[in-house]
């Protein structure tokens, strides 16, 4: 249990302000109390350095404690902690991350880089709306709906531009400006101590057979390193969990390895197909557990689903279990890991634990632990994992390529439109990004290009459609696809490269589908 779990807990259950108090002898809740005080900054107040974590709630611990309610607008005096407070000390915590990387943002002078409407960068984006909404921009950011998705679409460029006309600085909030980044630091920053952005201690779970340590690397940024003996990975600390980028190029393993994937019955077509898309997708030991999906893994981030829902991730390991057992159990079976309501043909399903559905979001909690993290980076190094992981992520073509449920204008499949293997792979891209747009961008440039009786196009009439199709994404609906033009781009690229076809027809799908 982490620190903050045993402040929450003890809120829940109505006892902290007996817990937390002068005199108490509840050490272990007191020590975690001290711990989190000395993240929000108040070592000066906890003469951090003398006695540290000690589980004493004296003279020091009520000076810190009363330093966090004048700041926060309680009248506390730090003797004891009423539950208000408590409650507020772990809102504080919860924002902590977000102002330190924005923070770090400012310091390296890279916010306009990374805070800008269409950004590929989920976490930045998350950072912004958590700290947009402290500040009150709620409404704006449509919170309701779309909380903090990561998306930097029209609500949150709407909530930067408000905040920029309270601000008296005229922005139309598509990009986030290193002075409004300094405004929002210096509007959060006074609630904390003044060490909040100093190097802390990170607290690790319980390693079992594996090595995990805190490591702090450059710019004080807060890593986790996690080692079973024989490889050793450092992983980015973000919120609750950890994440890495990855180091495998699916782009470079389709390239190299297509005799595995021709094993796996894929067509030549279907393998240049993915090779135009792998690019502009994550590396296939790519991992995030910070974010509402609780673990991420892969080519497609495959996720363990977010709150009570099922997930894609469980249909990934379905089928490793199914296609080498002894991969699954390798890497998974023996830590207890398994998959529920989950098979090879199925698009979704859920995880079980030691027997234990895990069905809810409480207990996907569970996966956002190092050890987890670095099990499923473990297998993504593995050339045979990475095949299927090819493999499935061009499965994604039967939920919408001859889909009733995609017909286009209820008249047409995708696969009547588009044959080419050009126009498969940016349909395929569209449908990671967004997968609600397919269907209505291309029905959309149907009507504009006023094509119809696919039956009879050649090469040049689908060339048409993808053309219109290309510039209608760009900007279609709420939250437009990311990073749209330069996705394109890369696919066309292979086109231009010969490795791909944008001949009508040229897509060709294996018999016994994938």
């Amino acid at each position: 249990m982490t620190e903050r779990d045993t402040l929450q807990k003890l809120i829940d259950s109505g006892t902290v302000a007996t817990a937390l108090r002068q005199g108490s002898s509840a050490r272990h809740a007191i020590t975690a109390l001290q711990t989190i005080l000395h993240w929000l900054g108040f070592d000066k107040e906890l003469n951090w350095k003398k006695y540290g974590a000690d589980g004493d709630y004296g003279r020091a611990t009520t000076s810190a404690v009363a330093a966090f309610a004048k700041r926060n607008g309680s009248t506390a005096i730090g003797k004891r902690i009423p539950a208000p407070l408590a409650e507020k000390i772990i809102a504080r915590f919860d924002m902590l991350d977000e102002l330190k990387q924005l923070a770090e943002d400012v310091d390296g002078k890279s916010v306009e880089k990374h805070y800008k409407r269409g950004s590929a960068d989920k976490m930045r984006g998350t950072v912004l709306q958590e700290l947009l909404h402290e500040l009150g921009f709620t409404a704006e950011l449509n919170w309701a709906r779309f909380g903090a998705d990561g998306d930097y679409g029209r609500s949150t460029a709407a909530a930067v531009a408000a905040y920029g006309r309270q601000q008296g600085i005229a922005v139309d909030g598509n990009n986030l400006s290193l002075q409004l980044a300094k405004n929002i630091i210096a509007e959060l920053s006074p609630f904390y101590g003044p060490g909040w952005h100093t190097p802390v201690h990170i607290p690790t779970p319980a390693p079992g057979s594996l090595s995990i340590k805190s490591v702090v690397g450059k710019k004080n940024r807060q890593f986790v390193e996690v080692s079973d003996g024989r490889q050793t990975k450092r992983f980015g600390k973000y919120r609750k969990g950890l994440f890495t980028s990855g180091s495998q190029k699916p782009a470079d393993f389709v390239t190299t390895q297509a005799d595995k994937l021709r094993a796996a019955n894929m067509t030549a077509s279907e393998i240049n197909v993915m090779i135009a898309v792998a690019e502009n997708e994550g590396n296939l030991d790519a991992i995030n557990t910070w974010d509402n999906a609780f673990l991420s893994f892969g080519l497609f981030q495959w996720t363990a689903g977010q709150g009570n829902a099922k997930g894609e991730l469980p249909a990934l390991l379905a089928r490793i279990k199914d296609e080498t057992p002894d991969l699954f159990e390798q890497y998974f079976g023996q830590h207890g890991l398994d998959v529920v309501d989950a098979t090879a043909g199925l698009i979704h399903g859920c995880f079980s634990l030691h027997g234990a559905k895990i069905k809810t979001a409480a207990a996907k909690d569970q996966l956002r632990q190092a050890p987890w993290a670095f099990r499923f980076w473990l297998a993504g190094q593995d050339p045979a994992v990475q095949a299927i992981e090819i493999k499935h992520a061009l499965s994604r073509l039967d939920q919408f390529y001859t889909s009733e449920r995609y017909k286009v204008a209820d008249t047409f499949f995708v696969s009547d439109l588009v044959t080419s293997e050009y126009g498969v792979g940016l349909i395929l891209d569209n449908h990671v990004n967004r997968p609600a747009y397919v269907r209505r961008c291309l029905a959309k440039a149907l009507e504009e290009t006023g094509l119809s009786n696919p039956a009879a196009w050649g090469t040049e009439e689908e060339a048409r459609l993808i053309a219109a199709y290309i510039k209608i994404r760009t900007t279609y609906g709420n939250s437009p696809m990311t990073d749209a033009d330069k996705r394109a781009r890369v696919t066309k690229k292979y086109l231009t490269k010969g490795t791909i076809s944008d001949s009508r027809d040229s897509f060709k799908r294996s018999r016994s589908g994938t």
